[in-house]
């Protein structure tokens, strides 16, 4: 037998009154520690839950062990009817606010977002507060309370034009209630959402303009406000999570998108690099200014991703515009003269003059590169130094071939091309004639005349074979007044009618020379034909030399 309710409560301290007082009033409802803590020693307690346990066993020793039982990892209960035994109130029977909250309850079971949680609160309360709007505000400090910052909305339903941002500020627990807020001085109601560990967020509530609320309707809101706690957080946190993880794939695809582009940009630099050095070893391979823009040009043209490359450079004697596709197909002059409006062009001076690098494709298709010009200007520079390096070689030849008086080919020129006359020759069974036309008395004349009146003569004699001989000849000087001429015979042509032409062209031409020249002039020539009077360049050479004769003796009148 149990003392009465009376005398145990006068053997209780405060809190263990409370702490009986919540079991009392609740029979057969199981309560955990952590509701114990927040009902009975409020929200703001920071200690151990454990103290629970002590108050249960002092209440216990104070009145009955059987008055309080212990559910192994709940909680504490106090023995009474089982909950699914007690008779509930009927549903007509509650009261206007337990029905509000119980409808509450139900609509917002069935939304899955924060902005629909809002929409259900706001539609019941507009009815029966007369509201502009609710809304879910955070702190955007995480919760330090920083003064002056602005409230972050997370969510509101109801008027889109309420500043939410520049609602007052709350300290703790406490909800707060202004009157005459903002400029139309309606009621404004922030109404803490707390964890168990902190407040996390407040839920705004205002009222129509000239509206005013009682008590009864701060319980109210307070009530929902707890209700919808656990719906906002979880949506929020949810709608956070998704957020999150939208920003996650966000970032992880812009950090995929710049690995692709710099694995394509390295990829583009290596197969660039390959493509210079290509270049380089091409570019040093070339024999001639041809053959630099035979090798060149379509590497060129690959390392700008266009189809084709074209060069101008009108002041070499050899080609002066060459074009090439990226597989060395070369393309014809108006190919690459019709190119000029299409592609890209850089220029580089070349011993004082302009060398013109043009990468186009030659359908005229447009090209999206936009490292093709600053590519080809580097290639184009390479190329340029290139075609100096040849340039200077040319000159070099040039004149080490060349008789720095006359203009001629020298002896060391005319041995060259005589071999080359000869295995042109063999190979297309062609022929050619070796003519030699030597002032035989030059000696002489130096001694008499003077060398002035020599080189005059030499100078003059070397004019008048270079004009008599054809486009395709070629006239050299040997040594002192020894001069050399090759003339090419076509094949299929009948070799002395080809020589006898040539000795008519020549007599006149000498006899001018003789009989205008100031001072007696003694020539000899002798005319040698390739392959009928010799095979080898020194025996078709020393024939020609011992074949000399007096220029009345090198003309005969009858050859027939």
């Amino acid at each position: 037998m149990s003392a009465p309710p009376e005398q145990i409560r006068a053997a209780l301290t405060a809190k263990e009154e409370a702490l009986f007082e919540l079991l009392e009033r609740h029979p057969g409802r199981l309560f955990s520690r952590a509701e114990i803590l927040e009902r009975v020693w409020g929200l703001d307690f920071g200690g151990d839950d454990r103290i629970v346990d002590a108050y249960v066993k002092r209440v216990r020793r104070k009145a009955g062990d059987h008055l309080i039982e212990t559910v192994r990892g709940a909680g504490y209960r106090r023995p009474g009817v089982p909950p699914q035994q007690q008779s509930l109130p009927h549903y007509q029977h509650l009261s206007s606010d337990a029905l509000m909250l119980l409808d509450l309850g139900r609509r917002i079971l069935r939304v899955t977002s924060t902005d629909g949680v809002l929409q259900e609160v706001e539609a019941i309360l507009t009815a029966t507060m007369h509201l502009r709007g609710v809304a879910l505000l955070t702190r955007p400090d995480g919760g330090h309370r920083t003064p002056g910052l602005p409230w972050l909305v997370r969510g509101a339903a109801g008027s889109t034009g309420i500043p939410w941002a520049e609602l007052p500020s709350i300290e703790g627990y406490e909800p707060r209630y202004t009157p005459d807020w903002g400029v139309h001085r309606q009621m404004a109601a922030l109404l803490p959402l707390a964890s168990a560990e902190a407040v996390w967020g407040t839920l705004a509530v205002v009222g129509a303009p000239g509206i005013t609320w009682d008590v009864n309707t701060y319980a109210q809101l307070e009530a929902v406000a707890s209700l919808v706690n656990p719906a906002l957080r979880l949506n929020m946190e949810i709608e956070l999570r998704r957020s999150a993880e939208q920003e996650l794939r966000r970032l992880n695809a812009g950090l995929e998108a710049r690995v692709q582009q710099r694995t394509e940009q390295l990829l583009r630099a290596i197969q660039q690099a390959e493509l210079l050095n290509l270049l380089s070893r091409q570019l040093e391979q070339a024999q001639s200014v041809p053959d630099l823009m035979r090798l060149g040009l379509p590497v060129l043209a690959r390392l700008t991703g266009y189809a084709a490359c074209a060069a101008w450079y009108p002041h070499s004697e050899d080609r002066a515009m060459a074009g090439y596709q990226q597989d060395g197909t070369p393309l014809d002059e108006l190919t690459v003269a019709s190119s000029v409006l299409a592609g890209v062009s850089v220029q580089c001076e070349v011993n004082g003059h302009t060398l013109t690098i043009h990468a186009f494709n030659p359908d005229r298709s447009p090209h999206s590169s936009l490292s093709a010009v600053p590519l080809l200007e580097s290639a184009a520079q390479s190329m340029a130094l290139n075609l100096s390096r040849h340039l200077h070689m040319q000159a070099m030849e040039r004149t080490a071939l060349t008789d720095e008086d006359t203009g001629l080919g020298n002896r060391q020129a005319f041995l060259s091309e005589l071999s080359a006359e000869l295995a042109y020759a063999t190979r297309h069974r062609s022929g050619f004639v070796l003519s030699i036309v030597e002032v035989s008395n030059i000696r002489f004349l130096n001694a008499t005349v003077g060398y002035a009146g020599g080189n005059d003569l030499i100078g003059r004699l070397a004019r008048v074979l270079n004009s008599v001989r054809r486009t395709e000849d070629r006239v050299f000087r040997l040594n002192g007044a020894t001069f050399a001429c090759l003339l090419r015979l076509p094949s299929g042509v009948n070799r002395m009618d080809a020589l006898h032409g040539w000795q008519d062209r020549l007599r006149g031409t000498l006899s001018d020379f003789v009989s205008t020249a100031p001072f007696p002039v003694d020539i000899q020539a002798s005319d040698t034909v390739c392959p009928d009077h010799a095979g080898g360049v020194s025996e078709i050479f020393r024939r020609a030399l011992d074949s000399l004769q007096p220029l009345t003796g090198f003309f005969p009148a009858d050859r027939r």
